[in-house]
């Protein structure tokens, strides 16, 4: 009959045999690591994170999170879910304690965990491109959520200076949940984009072709006109904006509810520059020109009214043009000819001074090319040709 007292002494010493053996495999895995053998580094660091001795352990989420990143960039089939389980463990392992300091400085330095821990953002990040581009867009969605955390531990910019920013991440989440045809994500993801003033127009236009999709056209346009507020001279925005109303047939409220702000405001180009769009986007080239000239009065370096009027006087030459190709008369067809040689002349001052104002606009430099051959021009058209194949 085993005596109570020394019952208990037997029990002590298998449990503390217990504990010991969990330790071993922290040891264990930090020896594998050491060594590169991610199979067994693995087996003993999830033996030692299952068991409750060990399992919120400093020493074990030291080991655990340099393990998993190992196997998340060198080894990633031992686990698909590896870099979710190295962040975990480095955002473990960067908890202080009461004075201020990283629960694993024993063994390893808080530079270092940092250092791991923008790795595993990297890779995430890389991660959820890579699910995106395979059509994994849920998957794609987590790996970029989980950046979220990292990034306040980013102190120094790394992910930063890759381009690996909450603006970076919502912009690409955006476009998984849109995807996924989920629109309540992706008015979310767009909403906070606009709440901390991305600096992409573009969000705009797709939050409005949202609530078109729903049905919700007010919606859609008072995004647009949000939009405009911080992009005034945006083409795309204003042309979105334009070919909306002309869909709902609500062109005339448009150009009615400029015309309101031009009479409160006559100095300002844009009110001009966009009435003259909705003109020119109308057929109505009178008023259109009338409106692009009034705002290149008021500001002769504005891109916009300088690449639209010119545009316009292009399309009218080229209009001519095809006129006169297709008469018989030879008379008419000389005359015609002439009158579009005085448009493109017209066209030509317009369309170089945008070309002046931003070089690499495309639209730009395609209509020059064609209309310095159309003037025989040669030169100068082949010079825009390489302009335009240095741009792809």
């Amino acid at each position: 009959m085993i005596k109570k007292g020394l019952l208990t002494i037997l029990v002590l010493v298998l449990f503390t045999n217990l504990i010991s053996a969990q330790k071993h495999n922290v040891v264990n895995a930090s020896i594998a690591l050491r060594n590169e053998e991610y199979v067994d580094a693995k087996k003993y660091i999830d033996e030692a994170y299952k068991t409750e001795s060990t399992s919120n352990d400093a020493k074990m989420w030291n080991y655990r999170s340099q393990i998993y990143l190992q196997i998340a960039l060198n080894e990633a089939d031992l686990d698909k879910n590896a870099v979710f389980k190295a962040t975990e463990a480095h955002l473990k392992c960067l908890q202080t304690d009461k004075k201020g300091r990283v629960i694993v400085r024993k063994w390893t330095a808080k530079e270092d965990v940092l250092a791991g821990t923008v790795q595993c953002g990297y890779k995430l990040f890389n991660k959820a491109i890579e699910e995106y581009n395979s059509g994994n867009y849920k998957s794609s969605l987590k790996h970029y959520d989980a950046i979220f955390e990292i990034i306040p531990f980013d102190t120094e910019d790394q992910l930063k200076r890759g381009n690996i920013t909450k603006e970076t991440i919502l912009y690409n989440s955006f476009f998984s949940s849109k995807k996924m045809k989920d629109n309540v994500k992706s008015k979310e993801l767009l909403q906070q984009l606009i709440d901390i003033n991305f600096n992409d127009p573009a969000i705009f236009v797709h939050m409005s072709n949202i609530f078109i999709e729903e049905g919700k056209t007010d919606k859609a346009l008072e995004y647009l006109a949000l939009g405009r507020e911080s992009f005034e001279e945006d083409q795309g925005l204003i042309n979105t904006e334009i070919n909306l109303y002309i869909q709902l047939g609500r062109t005339s409220e448009l150009i009615g509810k400029l015309g309101e702000a031009i009479a409160l405001d006559e100095e300002n180009e844009l009110l001009y520059f966009n009435r003259g769009t909705i003109y020119d986007q109308e057929g109505d080239i009178d008023n259109a020109e009338k409106d692009y000239l009034t705002a290149l009065t008021l500001n002769p370096s504005a891109f916009g009214a300088n690449y639209n009027l010119g545009a316009l006087y292009f399309n009218q030459g080229v209009e001519t043009k095809n006129k006169a190709s297709d008469t018989d008369n030879n008379s008419l067809y000389k005359k015609l000819n002439k009158e579009a040689d005085a448009v493109f002349a017209k066209a030509l001052p317009y369309l170089e001074t945008a070309h002046e104002l931003n070089a690499e606009d495309k639209n730009t430099l395609l209509s020059l090319k064609q209309l310095y051959y159309l003037n025989s021009d040669y030169a100068k058209s082949e010079e825009m040709k390489k302009l335009i194949a240095e741009l792809k």
